[in-house]
């Protein structure tokens, strides 16, 4: 369970340290007709980030499938996702990287291309690949953490700047895992409301944790993690629902849908 009351914009006890940060975060993208809130609402009321990709050193061996896809994430220090925010959206979710480790995830290994590194892996890869596929082989739970940045003939890969980490399979969660919401500030108060709603009545995951703008600025971001106490734990819910919504795919009940509260009938 995620202590609401020691967030803190520093690195391991650090408050200074702002070139690094102890959490994680993914932003949503928008896919039409699908909007990024309705993305996030949507993973909110699943408690799962789905994985995308395939991603990684062995992303082209169609023999491995799903196992090279992966939920993405990104450690930029909070106040500077600037860049991260304008390829994604203003809505998102954080997690601390203890959480996600103990998830299965990890920080993406950069190996630039053509390196000594790179060619080091790329023969480890080969000699995997030597009399067949095994996909139970140990270095294929490793290649999904191994990108080559560098000029390719199709153009430049360059993401080392996400500082990327990825959770192969996915993500699963439940309220108490999440550090932050990235919500615009002017619905905190809304989305407030919300999740306190389904606390009091029992009508889905309760997010508590503190909400932040992710245009803010570090003393914003820091007020924010100090000013919500500590959340009691969100009890299970039972929920019987109709159809999934038309629009961002959450449950409806009586043709409205719980999520994004539009009308289905």
């Amino acid at each position: 369970m995620t202590s609401m009351s020691v967030l803190s914009t520093g690195y391991r006890g650090n408050a200074n340290w702002r070139d690094m940060s102890e959490f994680a975060v993914h932003f949503t993208k928008p896919a039409e007709p699908t909007s990024a809130y309705d993305v996030i609402m949507k993973i909110l009321w699943e408690g799962r980030i789905q994985p995308s990709g395939p991603f990684g050193a062995a992303r082209n061996l169609v023999e491995l499938a799903d196992s090279q896809k992966s939920a993405c994430f990104s450690e930029i220090p909070l106040d500077l996702l600037e860049r991260l925010v304008t390829r994604r959206s203003l809505y998102g979710i954080g997690f601390r990287q203890d959480f996600l480790i103990g998830q299965g995830g990890a920080l993406v290994w950069y190996l630039d291309k053509d390196s000594p590194a790179a060619s080091s892996f790329q023969g480890l890869v080969r000699q995997a690949m030597t009399g067949g596929i095994d996909p139970g082989e140990p270095l294929w739970s490793l290649t999904p953490f191994v990108d080559y940045p560098g000029e390719y003939m199709v153009g430049a890969y360059r993401f080392e700047w996400e500082r990327e980490w990825r959770v192969p399979g996915g993500l699963r969660f439940g309220p108490d895992d999440v550090a932050f919401l990235f919500i615009p500030e002017e619905f905190h108060a809304a989305a407030r409301g919300f999740f306190e709603g389904h606390l009091r009545d029992n009508t889905g995951p309760a997010y508590l944790c503190p909400y932040v703008d992710p245009t803010w600025d570090m003393q914003q971001i820091q007020t924010a993690f100090s000013s919500v106490a500590a959340a009691p734990p969100t009890a299970a819910f039972t929920l019987p629902v109709d159809d999934a919504c038309g629009y961002c795919g959450g449950p409806t009940i009586d043709g409205q849908c719980m999520l994004c509260g539009r009308l289905t009938l």
